[in-house]
């Protein structure tokens, strides 16, 4: 009971802010690993409690009409089809060349918009070509692959891809993300629960947590605005690449 306490707090808190700016499982995860789950066992039940985080966030981001469905929908299957790729080789990647990928990844992102101050603020150039969403699609492809070997900042990816690719507000980004985050959660749960690896008695509970906070956090996402979640979302961004440099 104390653990199931413990995962529910930890998807409430992580979620409230996770819903917005992504990286609750920089929080659940490695709540998880200290409550003794073994690696893949705690990233497969990540990766159905943070299933929480999504449905959540989508229905109040829906009544806010802060989701662009035709791209969202458009980039849900390669997200998916990664995602369930990856879950099948998370095995036989390893760890260490995921984190510097991501820290390169981060540091990028974050020189970018640093230079372009309204990127992400206010929103940016909405044509998009063939072109444009063919490379969309393999980024995002590539970001599903990556949430199911590990998962941590899967969302937080996404976002980059609609900020600074296809020109969306983060408000914007926040809400688009749900469609594909949470296809691309379910199915690499559904790879891991079918191997057994899902603590199902922890499970349930952080879902609860998640979306909860979710619930929360997407409720007030218009009052607290495109500015300051730019703030918190370079804030989330700096604390990850010290965690994985250190």
């Amino acid at each position: 009971m104390l653990h199931m306490l413990i995962i529910f707090m930890a998807g409430f808190l992580a979620s409230l802010f996770g819903t917005l700016i992504g990286g609750s499982s920089l929080v659940t995860i490695p709540t998880l690993l200290l409550l003794g789950l073994p690696p893949h066992t705690a990233i497969g039940t990540d990766r159905f409690g943070i299933m929480g985080v999504c449905s959540a966030g989508w229905y109040q981001f829906h009544r806010k009409k802060l989701i662009d469905y035709r791209l969202g929908l458009t980039l849900t299957l390669p997200v998916v089809f990664g995602s369930f790729l990856g879950a099948r080789l998370c095995l036989e990647i390893s760890e260490i060349i995921l984190k510097w990928i991501i820290i390169g990844v981060s540091i990028m992102c974050m020189a970018f918009l640093l230079w372009n101050p309204n990127l992400g603020v206010k929103p940016g150039q909405r044509s998009a070509g063939k072109n444009k969403y063919i490379v969309g699609i393999l980024l995002t492809f590539g970001v599903g692959v990556y949430v199911g070997i590990y998962g941590a900042m899967g969302g937080t990816l996404l976002m980059y891809i609609l900020i600074l690719w296809f020109g969306q507000t983060f408000l914007e980004s926040a809400g688009t993300i749900k469609i594909a985050a949470f296809s691309m959660n379910a199915i690499a749960a559904v790879v891991f629960g079918l191997n057994g690896a899902i603590a199902y008695d922890l499970a349930f509970p952080m879902f609860c947590g998640c979306f909860i906070g979710s619930s929360i956090g997407a409720y007030y996402s218009d009052r607290i605005g495109n500015v300051w979640i730019k703030r918190i979302f370079f804030v989330l961004l700096s604390v990850l690449i010290i965690k994985l440099i250190i």
